[in-house]
């Protein structure tokens, strides 16, 4: 889990997440990553990031739920997170099914 902050790069990752749809584009090939524990890609230009096991899942409707329990953690900032209501302009990759 990666949880973006302000700013203009923050914007154009959560774009490019957000937007685009993993079934066209490697979103992973446009972007900083690094590998992180167990593998997992971290995105270099996230200040914080959650790896965890999935304990439990859950559907909710068109989205799946997941319960994690956390294996690290890094905060590597303490700035205020970009959030769905300072990216109004967002359009979904896809929609919803």
């Amino acid at each position: 889990m990666h949880v973006l902050g302000r700013g203009e790069e923050q914007r154009e990752l959560a774009a490019l997440f957000g937007e685009r749809t993993g079934d066209e584009i490697d979103k992973f090939a446009r972007c900083a990553w690094r590998p992180g524990p167990e593998g997992v890609p971290l995105l270099t230009g996230a200040p914080r990031r959650m790896v965890g096991r999935i304990v439990e899942r859950a559907e909710l409707g068109d989205h799946a739920g997941f319960l994690l329990a956390p294996i690290d953690v890094t905060v590597e900032a303490e700035a205020a997170p970009l959030t769905f209501r300072t990216l109004p302009d967002l359009e979904p990759g896809h929609e919803a099914g």
